[in-house]
């Protein structure tokens, strides 16, 4: 019996350690300023998030040689396509060669922004612990929405999410 007690006993410890590094894993908190950022684009120029202002924001921090970010480009790429008009649909790359990006870009046809962050400065702004790492910035500056990791249906809760920032940015305008 005390045996079965020990077990039951970690068992529960073990899963509150879990669940607690699962919240520390959240992100920035939904509401919160966006911390403001300069990066540079594969293309040398330079992009502030501050001047972004006035409509959504998509941010997706990825590296090539994940897994999870290569499966959820193409739908970032889709984000952009769709709507690139009315949000800034933005990737950031951790801390990789800009050559290595530039060529992975090409052979897969991609056209999204990507911002090089060689250091993780703004990816320590963020909070992120784990890639792909998805956020969403309303038209003010706010945190709107946080994802840590892809699976297979969050593409629609970020165009759900997308769209919600667009409207309200266009509401916001009248």
């Amino acid at each position: 019996m005390t045996k079965r007690w020990w077990q039951i006993a970690v068992a529960v410890a073990l899963t509150a350690l879990g669940a607690h590094a699962l919240l520390q894993e959240r992100g920035l908190p939904v509401g919160t300023d966006a911390p403001d950022f300069k990066l540079d684009t594969l293309d040398g120029k330079t992009v502030e998030l501050s001047k972004l202002r006035g409509k959504p924001v998509f941010i997706d921090f990825w590296a090539t040689w994940c897994g999870p970010c290569r499966r959820a480009l193409p739908h970032t790429q889709k984000l952009a396509e769709k709507y690139g008009k009315d949000a800034h649909i933005l990737t950031i790359n951790l801390r990789e060669d800009p050559e290595t990006v530039r060529q992975f870009m090409q052979s897969h046809n991609y056209t999204f922004t990507v911002l090089m962050d060689t250091d993780g400065s703004v990816a320590a702004q963020y909070r992120v612990r784990g890639i792909p790492h998805f956020v969403i910035i309303d038209a003010r500056g706010k945190i709107q929405f946080v994802q840590i990791g892809y699976g297979p249906g969050i593409e629609q809760r970020f165009e759900t999410e997308l769209q919600k920032a667009i409207r309200a940015s266009k509401w916001a305008r009248r």
